[in-house]
């Protein structure tokens, strides 16, 4: 018995080696395991949510219906097209990664459409990647090697074929629709049951008021969320559903509500008391809080910004709310008082849409009003924008001389001297004006003739080089303030600096080394979205500083304070004034919020009962996250909300109904 057994494997083990080989369906196989692979590497990686069965199951499912249609094609077709896929998605996947590294976001359609200004991030970019990264196209030699083997194989057995039997079309399109039959249900049901169980328990909701996109991640995996991506910005710009008359109407009542606190500040300290005022607002890049008031080799970093707070009022409690558009989210969040989106920049999305914004304002009050940006006008779409925020001129890189070039364009200091001339010479009062800043631009590589400060231990890491351009942003303002008071300006204008995002350096332990102790978890997250904001007033009146808990959409209103300017029925803001006394949280883009008691981080999978909760100032966890539960409703509210404001185009439908 035991030798025919072995005569019969002998027999049968080299037709069924020879039928394995030749199955037409192991370059299929393999890529699905190489990319269930890649997206596995790539979640630990981002670390934000682990792996678990749901996700797994989604990106096997991704992977199989991303390629379930090459098992159409024929054995070489296929093998050939496997391998172009496959570079192409390793391509995004590590696009992606780098993307996420610098921007802790996943690239999205939008993004797409501001993929012209990759060019002028490109030393930025190159600073992200690391060697182990490129593992992602590990597999592409394998790929390479076995369409050499197909076309060897294929001039091999050519004669051998020539004289085969050939099944008919019927039978060979028959023997690739049923794989690819199966192949695309199994991906179809891979994705459909574990997205809908989902929907159903955690992620309840999530995809209604999408306003961050790492708990979509966490439930649709990554090519999963790009196909989404997909979905969503067909649906918003071509299939775009109007919103329902309720919907306008809960808008409309959540800004009638917001207008009364507004209205406040009419009857509160300061109302209208600098009315006629000169305005410079000073948007600071990847400027952040924990610098100020601090000293490293015994010199202080912030010397100019330390003796303007100690003149000025000052909030230490000032939080930047930006999203993917960075230096644009900034610019909008403060000059009109809106929240940016959750995805891509509405300077670029939604330029054309109505908003109402400092520059508009002000003209109704007889203001001149200008920007000054020494870069392209083209990039974040500013030209666009900045005409629809109704400016009367921007002064953009075509307005500057390239006298002492820095970084992405000419220094701060020239830059703040060739402003003050702009100003002068428009021999306009009052004014308005927006002045923006590059020279802290990350990747912070400022030339050795102007780092002055001795950054050790920092020395050689980009955290010690952020250090070395914030330092020389301070010498620059302080260089402002002399050119403010020599063109006699300085005791005529309400002086505005603040942060416009954070500096790109998540690495924390960099901040436990320059505080010397280990940061609590709060900390962490609060480092990250303070930045400064100062307001000096004119004779150095009212100086202090004030603890509230105010963000960059609270500006425009706190302007209006200042200059006497009521909030009316016809006024669309999201913002209260920093001098009111009227209650408002700070909401972050990601749905976390504080209200200068708690403070509220959000989990990765959007649950607020997941999230942490904190109380102020002590920032010690609270036992239950229920005392930032209502808060958090209310923050995701006010997202909601306000991305419809955006998408929908609604204070121009609210004024039209008002007609």
């Amino acid at each position: 018995m035991g030798e025919r057994l072995k005569a019969t494997a002998k027999k049968v083990w080299p037709l069924l080696l020879n039928g394995l080989t030749s199955w037409p369906y192991w370059g299929f196989m393999l890529f699905v395991l190489s990319i269930v692979y890649k997206l596995e590497w790539l979640d630990h990686q981002f670390n934000v949510g682990a792996m678990n069965d749901w996700k797994w199951k989604v990106n096997y499912g991704a992977a199989i219906l991303a390629a379930f249609w090459t098992l159409l094609l024929g054995r070489r077709a296929r093998w050939i097209t496997l391998v172009v896929l496959d570079l192409v998605l390793s391509a995004l996947l590590f696009s992606d990664l780098i993307y996420f590294r610098y921007f802790k976001d996943f690239i999205s359609i939008p993004v797409l459409f501001q993929a012209g200004q990759v060019g002028e991030l490109t030393d930025s970019i190159w600073g992200a990647i690391t060697l182990k990264d490129f593992i992602l196209f590990a597999d592409l030699p394998i790929g390479l090697a076995g369409i050499g083997w197909i076309v060897w194989r294929r001039s091999r057995d050519k004669k051998q074929r020539a004289k085969a039997y050939v099944p008919s079309i019927k039978r060979r399109l028959l023997l690739r629709l049923i794989p690819g039959t199966i192949a695309f249900t199994l991906g179809w049901s891979l994705i459909y049951y574990p997205v809908e169980t989902q929907k159903d328990g955690w992620a309840r909701g999530l995809f209604a008021g999408a306003w961050w996109n790492v708990p979509i991640y966490n439930v649709t995996g990554l090519l999963g969320f790009h196909g989404y991506d997909v979905y969503r910005y067909a649906k918003e710009n071509w299939f775009s559903d109007k919103l329902s008359k309720q919907e306008e109407q809960q808008a409309s009542e959540w800004f009638d509500a917001r207008r009364k606190l507004q209205q406040q500040m009419e009857s509160e300290l300061m109302f209208g008391e600098y009315k006629g005022k000169n305005v410079l607002v000073v948007q600071m890049e990847a400027f952040q809080q924990f610098v100020i008031g601090q000293s490293i080799g015994g010199e202080e970093i912030t010397p100019n910004l330390n003796k303007l707070i100690g003149q000025s009022l000052y909030f230490p409690n000032f939080y930047h709310q930006t999203g993917q558009g960075h230096t644009s989210d900034a610019d909008f969040s403060t000059s009109c008082s809106m929240h940016p989106l959750p995805t891509g920049s509405v300077f670029i999305r939604f330029s054309n849409n109505e908003f109402d914004c400092a520059p508009s304002i002000l003209k109704t009050q007889g203001y001149d009003t200008t920007v000054h940006h020494a870069y392209d006008g083209s990039f974040w779409n500013r030209n666009n924008m900045y005409n629809d925020m109704e400016y009367d001129q921007f002064y953009n890189l075509k307005n500057y001389k390239f006298d002492d070039p820095l970084g992405w364009s000419i220094s701060d200091k020239s830059f703040f001297r060739q402003t003050v001339d702009q100003l002068k010479t428009r021999d306009s009062s009052p004014f308005y004006a927006m002045a923006i800043t590059l020279s802290s631009h990350h990747p912070f590589d400022l030339p050795l003739s102007t780092q002055e400060l001795n950054v050790a231990p920092f020395t050689g890491t980009i955290f010690g080089d952020y250090i070395q351009a914030t330092h020389y942003v301070d010498s620059a303002v302080g260089d402002l303030i002399e050119d403010l008071k020599a063109a006699g300006l300085y005791d005529n204008t309400i002086l505005v600096f603040y942060g416009d995002h954070d500096n790109y350096i998540y690495d924390t332990s960099v901040y436990d080394k320059f505080y010397g102790r280990p940061l609590t978890e709060m900390e962490k997250d609060a480092i990250l979205r303070k930045v400064p904001y100062i307001i000096h007033l004119p004779n150095d009146e009212h100086a202090g500083v004030i603890d509230k808990a105010v963000g960059q959409i609270d500006t425009l209103p706190t302007i209006m304070h200042l200059l006497g300017i009521p909030a009316t029925d016809n006024d669309y803001l999201m913002g209260i004034s920093a001098l009111s006394e009227a209650p408002k949280s700070v909401v972050f883009r990601n749905g976390g919020f504080t209200d200068g008691m708690h403070y509220f981080v959000p989990s990765s999978d959007g649950v607020a009962e997941h999230g942490a909760c904190y109380s102020l100032p002590s920032g010690e966890a609270e036992p239950d996250v229920a005392a930032c539960k209502m808060g958090a409703d209310a923050a995701k509210n006010d997202l909601l909300v306000s991305d419809r404001v955006v998408e929908h185009d609604l204070i121009a439908k609210f004024r039209k109904a008002k007609e």
